[in-house]
């Protein structure tokens, strides 16, 4: 009988108040915790987008086309995708502390790789081998957050990670403009790696959050106290489960595949705006150098800060409320979906907006000042989306859900800048522009569908673990 209440407490926590538990964690030490993914996150997604800077100089240098250039952005992006399906089930095998330490410096290696390249194959090689290496803090990131919060602050704390996949790219034109017209697009390469030098030493005293593997090396303590820690590779069954795991959830649970295709378009439009904004502002109509080109990209990291906020703004305006009738930890995940739902209205009429005032040549504040509403509704739908996910799976199944949902955003990011140009020439900015604003109409719904149907749908899922909570002035009948 003892053996088998020991075996239990070291399956678990020893109670609330254990210690070891990152909830019960000083707020310094959750804080730097929360941190790191989303500095890093940044570091990552600002690799992606500061590259197309120098895309024009690319195609001189190597001589290739400026479609062909972009492929260093779509490539990187689309193994991002890919990374992101192996990551985070790896770290919720082995933690999350072993996989940031070990892929960043590798990232890193092939940023180098980028800037030294002698010919555009190198340098396409090298750049999706950075976005697959770079994967992990993308994808790992929620898991991570999902570990040292509870559910009644999360909505607080998670989206200043989760504004972190969209201010990064806005920020990289804004530098790589300037910074290419002065340096060349090498130097480019060189301020990620600045960057990644300063996150990694910011990054090396980091603690490991995962329970499942907290407890394993307390049990492995306790157990074998003068034994040397040993690291058992997973056989060829879990290696199976650890990648097949989120294209299971992707095309399995209800919940991870209409949010993720909604979060997928939205991504997608986002990544199309770095093909964009050259085409049009750089063009006859506006004329804009390199620099200035960058600097209209201001725009959507402020939209980006007040989406963030927005989403903040109305989890504190709503939660709090909602905790205290069906209690802390036992509110229902569709809630979440809150900020979503009144952000969604927001991208189809930034895109409608941006594109016939830039197809007329309005005075150029006018299309720069569009894509601000269309900022704020995407972080408002992908923070409510991924903290929907986190609520709706948990920290066990967590991770793999957003990395599904990780893998079908970077696919769709990674496609759309590719033929941008020669849909917004062929068709014309406006109609262009329309189309993927009447797409954006119809995926509207989404969140509102989610909101009414997710209670039936988490009923019939194969992963969730919330248990539906029973209010207690509920009368019976």
């Amino acid at each position: 009988m003892a053996d088998l209440q020991q075996e239990s407490q070291a399956s678990d926590w020893t109670g609330p108040d254990d210690p070891d538990c990152p909830y019960n964690w000083p707020m310094w030490k959750r804080t730097y915790m929360t941190s790191i993914p989303a500095f890093l996150c940044i570091n990552v997604s600002f690799a992606s987008s500061v590259y197309t800077s120098g895309a024009d100089d690319i195609s001189q240098e190597f001589g290739v086309s400026h479609t062909q250039s972009l492929l260093g952005l779509s490539l990187f992006l689309w193994a991002l995708g890919l990374g992101a399906i192996i990551a985070a089930p790896v770290s919720e095998y082995y933690g999350r502390r072993i996989v940031y330490l070990t892929t960043v410096p590798i990232f890193g290696f092939f940023i180098l790789g980028s800037g030294l390249a002698q010919s555009f194959a190198t340098l396409i090689v090298c750049r999706t081998l950075a976005g697959f290496f770079g994967s992990a803090v993308v994808s790992v990131g929620g898991g991570t957050n999902a570990d040292l919060w509870q559910p009644s602050l999360a909505g607080f704390v998670y989206p200043f990670y989760f504004v972190s996949p969209f201010l990064g790219p806005a920020f990289g034109p804004v530098i790589g403009g300037f910074l290419n017209e002065a340096k060349g697009f090498r130097w480019l390469e060189w301020v990620i790696l600045f960057m990644i030098a300063f996150n990694y030493l910011y990054a090396l005293p980091q603690f490991e959050t995962y329970k499942k593997t907290i407890l394993q090396r307390r049990r492995r303590a306790e157990k074998r106290s003068n034994a040397p820690p040993r690291i058992a590779l997973p056989s060829n069954v879990v290696i199976q489960r650890i990648v097949l795991k989120p294209f299971k959830m992707l095309f399995v649970e209800s919940i991870v595949l209409f949010m993720t295709i909604y979060m997928a378009f939205n991504f997608a439009v986002f990544y199309s705006f770095f093909a964009a904004f050259p085409y049009i502002f750089g063009g006859a109509q506006y004329g804009f150098s390199t620099g200035q080109q960058g600097l209209t990209f201001i725009s959507i990291a402020l939209g980006c800060v007040i989406g963030f906020l927005a989403v903040v703004y109305i989890d504190r305006r709503t939660y709090p409320a909602l905790e205290a009738k069906y209690g802390v930890g036992a509110v229902p995940p569709e809630y979440r979906l809150y900020g979503a739902m009144v952000g969604c209205a927001l991208n189809p009429a930034s895109l409608f907006w941006f594109g016939w005032t830039a197809n007329a040549g309005a005075y150029w504040p006018s299309p720069v000042v569009a894509a601000v509403p269309f900022a704020v509704g995407n972080i408002m739908v992908y923070s409510s989306g991924a903290l929907y996910i986190m609520n709706s799976y948990g920290p066990l199944h967590g991770a793999s859900a957003l990395s599904a949902n990780s893998l079908l955003r970077y696919a769709f990011g990674g496609a759309f800048p590719l033929f941008t140009v020669q849909m917004f020439s062929s068709l014309g900015i406006g109609w262009a522009s329309s189309l993927l604003g009447f797409v954006s109409v119809a995926l509207v719904p989404v969140p509102w569908v989610l909101y009414k149907y997710g209670k039936r749908i988490r009923a019939r899922s194969q992963y969730i673990t919330i248990k539906e909570p029973v209010l207690e002035n509920q009368n019976s009948i």
